[in-house]
């Protein structure tokens, strides 16, 4: 007479068990590693906009709860940032406009990644297409751009 744990049907489901309790474990550690990556950008973008003393910026990102999306949002927290990059730069587009944003900040490249949800080809093929339209290299364009925000 067979016990429970002679039976190879037990053992399938057991390891079938795990199994599936090991995938929502990682798939729920995935979740929380990219909830907290979103709140260590929040934080350092808020952080950065103290030190810049842009005191709207800060307000607007408390209320907003994240990062600027839109043009009309980059132009009301950067209004005189984003009129001076479209008027010297009028080939910019808006997503143009949002990478420099960033860069202008201090953000770290692997957060513009996740910010934008660009791929790593695409944000580097970007950067280069910036860089044209801006006259520089791809190389020189965070100098350029965090002068350019760190100047009043």
């Amino acid at each position: 007479m067979k016990t429970i744990l002679q039976s190879p049907e037990f053992w399938i489901t057991l390891v079938v068990v795990i199994f599936i309790i090991t995938l929502l474990v990682n798939y729920r550690i995935t979740l929380l590693k990219r909830q907290l990556t979103d709140l260590k950008i929040r934080l350092f973008v808020n952080q950065r906009a103290q030190a810049m003393e842009h005191q709207a910026l800060l307000e607007q990102l408390r209320q907003q709860g994240g990062s600027p999306r839109t043009m009309q949002d980059l132009q009301a927290l950067f209004g005189d940032k984003v009129t001076s990059l479209t008027s010297r730069y009028p080939s910019l587009t808006e997503l143009d406009v949002q990478v420099l944003v960033l860069i202008g900040l201090g953000v770290e490249n692997h957060e513009i990644l996740r910010l934008t949800n660009m791929s790593k080809r695409t944000y580097y093929k970007r950067r280069q297409l910036i860089a044209q339209r801006m006259g520089t290299t791809a190389a020189q364009l965070d100098a350029v751009v965090r002068q350019l925000f760190t100047s009043n």
